[in-house]
C-alpha cells in the first residue's frame, strides 16, 4: 500500500518495491512501548545479577517480536485501513498487560504475562489470515495458521501450566515462529520484494528513539530525585553518552541502513533483511536499554563506586551497542575490514579503559571515562565517513 492511500506524500519506488513514511497511527500504537521500555528497565536498577539480566531478556523478547511482527506486517498492508487500524488498537491493550504484568512476569503475573502474548498473536492472525483468504494471494492459509494461531494457543494454554511448563512451551512457540521465519515455503521473496526499506528504516529509528528516550528521563527523573552538584555531573556525562549513541544511529546508521536493505532488497537477499530487522535491532535496543539502567544508578550514588551489576551493564550495554551495529553492517555487505577499523577499538578499549575506570572510579568518574570513550568512538567514526561504512 502506497504512502498515497495512507493520507500523506507518496514517496518513490525502489525495485517496484512502494515507500512511504511511518504515519501517526504507529507513533499512537508505539506508546505502549514507552511504557514496556520503562517497567523492564526498573528491575536493572541498582546492582542487577544474573537472574534479573535473564528476566528483562526473557521478558524484553516477546514484546519486541510482536513490535517487529507489526511493524512487518504495516509495513506490507499499510495503516490506512480501518480494519488495519483497528487491528493495532486491539493490539495496544495486550501489550500494555504485558508490560503491566512485567515487574513478576515469571512469578505470580505469568499468566497474564502469557495471555498478553497470545492475545498479540491472535491479532496477528486475523490481519495475515484475512489477506491470505483474498482471490488471487500468494500467501498460503497454512503459514498464518501455524506462525500466529498455533504460538497463540500456545502461550493461551501456558497461562494455566504450572511454572516449569509454562516456560517451556514459551520457548516452544517462540522456536516455531523463528522456524517458520527460517522457511520460505509458500511465500517465495514476494513478500520481501514488496516491503518499503524507507518505512523499516523508519519504523527501527523511531524505537531506538523511544529506548534513548528512556535513557534520558531516567536520568532526569533521578537528578530531580537526587539533586546535589555531583549527580548534575553524572547526569551531564549520562547525557552525552546518549548522544553521542544517537549521533551515530541516526547520523550514519539509518543512512548506512537504507543502502544495506536496498541492497539485500534489489538482490533478493531475504536473510538479510529478516536478520537486520526482527533480530539484531532487539541486541541494539538491549544494550542501551541495559546502559540506560547503569547510569540511572550512577546518577543516584555519584560517589560510590558502581555496584558490580550497574558496572557489568554500563561496559555489557556499550558492547552489545557496538557489536549489534557491527554485525548489522557485515549483514548489509561492508567489508570486515572496513567494519572492524571502528569495532576493535571499541573492543579494546571498553575492557581496557573502561572496566578499570568503572571497578575503580566513583561512579561520576565511571560515566565520565564512558562518555569520553562514546565520544572517541563517534570522533572516529566521523573519520571514517570519508573511508567507507560506518557502523549502523
Amino acid at each position: 500500500m502506497s504512502e498515497t492511500t495512507q493520507g500523506g506524500a507518496a514517496g518513490g519506488t525502489v525495485d517496484g518495491a512502494e515507500q512511504h513514511r511511518a504515519g501517526w497511527f504507529e507513533l499512537f500504537f508505539d506508546l505502549v512501548f514507552v511504557v514496556t521500555v520503562s517497567v523492564l528497565a526498573q528491575g536493572l536498577r541498582g546492582d542487577p545479577g544474573p537472574a534479573e539480566f535473564g528476566t528483562f531478556l526473557v521478558l524484553f523478547f516477546p514484546a519486541w517480536w510482536a513490535w517487529a511482527n507489526l511493524t512487518v506486517t504495516v509495513n506490507l498492508f499499510g495503516s490506512a485501513s480501518p480494519r488495519v487500524q483497528g487491528m493495532l488498537l486491539a493490539a495496544m491493550p495486550p501489550l500494555g498487560l504485558m508490560a503491566a504484568a512485567s515487574p513478576a512476569g515469571l512469578g505470580n503475573r505469568a499468566w497474564a504475562y502469557a495471555l498478553g502474548a497470545a492475545w498479540v498473536r491472535l491479532v496477528l492472525f486475523l490481519i495475515w489470515f484475512g489477506h491470505a483468504r483474498r482471490p488471487g494471494s500468494p500467501l498460503p492459509l497454512w503459514r498464518p495458521l501455524l506462525y500466529c494461531l498455533v504460538p497463540a494457543a500456545l502461550w493461551a494454554v501456558s497461562a494455566v501450566l504450572p511454572s516449569g511448563g509454562r516456560f517451556a512451551v514459551w520457548g516452544v512457540a517462540i522456536a516455531m515462529e523463528m522456524a517458520l521465519l527460517a522457511i520460505r515455503a509458500g511465500m517465495g521473496t514476494a513478500p520481501y520484494e514488496r516491503m518499503s526499506v524507507e518505512h523499516l528504516v523508519e519504523r527501527i529509528g523511531l524505537f531506538v528513539v523511544i529506548v534513548l528516550g528512556e535513557s534520558v528521563f531516567t536520568v532526569v527523573v533521578t537528578f530531580g530525585e537526587h539533586f546535589t552538584a555531583a549527580s548534575g555531573a553524572t547526569a551531564l556525562f549520562s547525557f552525552v553518552v546518549a548522544a553521542e549513541l544517537g549521533l551515530i544511529f541516526f547520523v550514519w546508521g539509518t543512512g548506512a541502513a537504507e543502502r544495506g536493505l536496498s541492497r539485500a532488497q534489489s538482490g533478493r537477499a531475504t536473510e538479510v533483511i529478516r536478520d537486520t530487522v526482527m533480530y539484531l535491532p532487539f541486541v541494539l535496543v538491549c544494550g542501551i536499554t541495559v546502559l540506560a539502567a547503569a547510569l540511572g544508578t550512577a546518577v543516584a550514588e555519584p560517589h560510590g563506586v558502581l555496584p558490580g551489576g550497574a558496572a557489568w551493564a554500563l561496559c555489557g550495554g556499550l558492547l552489545a551497542f557496538y557489536s549489534a551495529n557491527a554485525a548489522i553492517s557485515t549483514r548489509y555487505g561492508d567489508g570486515l575490514r572496513q567494519v572492524l577499523r571502528w569495532y576493535v577499538p571499541c573492543l579494546v578499549l571498553t575492557p581496557g579503559m573502561l572496566l578499570p575506570a568503572v571497578l575503580l572510579l566513583p561512579a561520576w568518574g565511571a560515566v565520565a571515562c564512558a562518555a569520553a570513550l562514546v565520544f572517541l568512538l563517534a570522533k572516529l567514526a566521523r573519520w571514517h565517513t570519508r573511508n567507507g561504512p560506518v557502523p549502523g
